[in-house]
């Protein structure tokens, strides 16, 4: 194999179009299939595919014989995806392995624990509206973080829609995983800004949203 092949193998778009459409089936697939689903023709399906082929990214086998004849070559892909950012990697690997453990817990104390390695917010001040303050607080955390959040409701309220989670792709995978960190940071800002206020997390509250609500204790006074 040349130097550099697996490279070149995905530097051209058409190849890349051939080689999602195999992974997105676990059926075998001939020239003819490939070529009218990519609107490729078959002579140009059939050069990328001995280039994917030499770059390890797809094989092909005879098709099951259905009659007198030569049997026809059929390719799948060899290789799975991975993603093109290496924290989404790391994070759907480590998501994958937690939550094989049922890690739903875990995940939140580790978002609640990052807090207090020296990132939580200062104390409440005495005579300050708490709900307010974490609500605030909240907002901070997870606009730093890239959620896009929007405080929805007004003063009184305690609802913030998180707009964009970075994690997305992770979280609908394993979202006990990934929401359940999400809940550990934000009952961590809360816990240090507002500790007679208690805090929730409804992921996929709506396409694309997830909602964050913090109320005030059953039976405490807010400050």
């Amino acid at each position: 194999m040349t130097e550099h092949v697996s490279y070149g193998a995905l530097a051209v778009p058409s190849r890349r179009q051939i080689l999602d459409r195999l992974r997105a089936t676990d059926v075998p697939t001939d020239v003819k299939e490939l070529a009218a689903a990519t609107g490729l023709h078959p002579n140009t399906v059939r050069f990328h595919l001995e280039v994917l082929i030499e770059a390890g990214f797809v094989t092909g086998q005879p098709a099951q014989r259905r009659g007198p004849g030569r049997p026809q070559t059929v390719y799948r892909s060899v290789a799975p995806p991975v993603p093109t950012s290496g924290y989404q990697f790391l994070s759907t690997v480590l998501a994958a392995q937690l939550h094989r453990r049922d890690a739903g817990e875990l995940a939140e104390e580790a978002g609640n624990s990052w807090l207090r390695r020296g990132h939580a917010p200062t104390a409440p001040t005495p005579g300050v509206d708490s709900l307010s303050t974490a609500t605030t607080t909240a907002l901070a955390l997870f606009t730093e973080l890239g959620f896009e959040p929007v405080h929805v409701g007004g003063a009184a309220s305690g609802q913030i829609d998180l707009r964009a989670c970075p994690f997305i792709d992770v979280a609908r995978q394993y979202p006990d995983v990934v929401c359940g960190m999400h809940l550990g940071l934000l009952r961590g800002v809360v816990e240090a800004t507002a500790p007679n206020v208690s805090a929730g997390l409804i992921p996929f509250a709506r396409p694309g949203t997830c909602v964050a609500q913090l109320t005030f204790d059953r039976g405490v006074a807010p400050a």
